[in-house]
């Protein structure tokens, strides 16, 4: 549902723009909804599965559920491709986590969170964290009591710049989760794209109870700005141990349950990288195999960004 992925040829909102501009807003939302309903299908699901895997994250835009010029109501098919991926996922076991990964004012600076301003506005206009709050008590009171929704990563890759408002809204929409739905597990990103628990306050297991943190553990040498190619050499090795590591060592030290949210290689292909594309892959391939060596000695559960990808990632 998170369904522009690059931002190079703008971002989500834009692109929806400039789509119903040309084409038309009815047969615009003709093709997004076809084109939602065709990127996860059953065989998706089938084959996610027989990879061994048992949990998914779906990442979904508040623009799906809510108009700006019609805030905090709901758009009649606001659950339609959602409740479908979850269904679908639940019929081969699959356990789904919900992430919000775009929410309106935008909760970082970036494209990913379909942000044109390079503002992070949803921490400067408190009306934004309301609104994220009422669009997750809709969610909690759709989704209460299924037991293949594994629980709610209720905001991507925050950036709060006083590190402060993160902790109130925190505060605030847990308790709103909880009110309604206590059941369902809910995933906490640390400050600055996940990277930054160490302003957290308090006794968090009272604080935010059933709540599991996340953080966002990208390898450098996963990217193509990477100065070394990655050969699993014993400094290497050590050094994906370490990152990981020091990432989640704010968490450990406080006996909390940890998540790896997101990680994943960037891969080339031919028709960019040319002749070198396949020795890329290889040496991602590679760092890919000992990031998850390092999860399961670590015994920690894992999402990967992303199962299925337009751009760079993806399986």
């Amino acid at each position: 549902m998170y369904n522009v992925r690059t931002g190079y040829p703008g971002h989500e909102f834009q692109i929806r723009e400039a789509l119903d501009e040309v084409i038309g807003s009815q047969k615009a939302a003709f093709y997004w909804d076809k084109f939602l309903e065709y990127f996860f299908t059953e065989a998706d699901a089938t084959f996610y599965k027989s990879l061994g895997l048992n949990a998914i994250r779906i990442a979904f835009n508040y623009r799906h559920f809510e108009d700006d010029m019609n805030p905090r109501v709901l758009k009649p098919e606001g659950f339609k491709h959602l409740d479908r991926v979850v269904d679908i996922c639940a019929k081969v076991g699959i356990y789904t986590i919900l992430d919000f990964h775009a929410a309106a004012g935008g909760q970082n600076i970036d494209w990913h969170a379909d942000n044109p301003t390079h503002v992070a506005s949803f921490w400067v206009h408190k009306d934004f964290q309301d609104r994220a709050i009422w669009l997750w008590e809709e969610l909690a009171r759709h989704y209460k009591g299924n037991p293949w929704v594994a629980g709610y990563n209720i905001l991507n890759e925050p950036t709060d710049p006083t590190h402060t408002r993160l902790q109130v809204w925190y505060d605030r929409c847990i308790k709103a989760i909880h009110a309604i739905d206590d059941e369902h597990i809910i995933f906490l990103d640390g400050n600055t794209f996940a990277s930054d628990f160490s302003h957290f306050e308090g006794h968090l297991a009272e604080r935010w109870p059933n709540c599991v943190y996340s953080v966002h553990d990208y390898s450098p040498f996963g990217f193509p700005a990477s100065q070394e190619k990655y050969v699993g050499s014993d400094e290497q090795k050590a050094k994906v141990r370490r990152d990981y590591m020091d990432k989640s060592a704010w968490i450990r030290e406080r006996g909390l349950p940890i998540w790896n949210g997101e990680f994943g290689p960037v891969y080339a292909r031919k028709q960019y990288d040319g002749e070198p594309t396949e020795g890329i892959n290889e040496s991602r391939y590679l760092l890919l195999k000992d990031q998850l060596e390092v999860y399961d000695q670590e015994k920690i559960s894992w999402s990967i960004w992303l199962y299925k990808d337009i751009g760079f990632q993806g399986t």
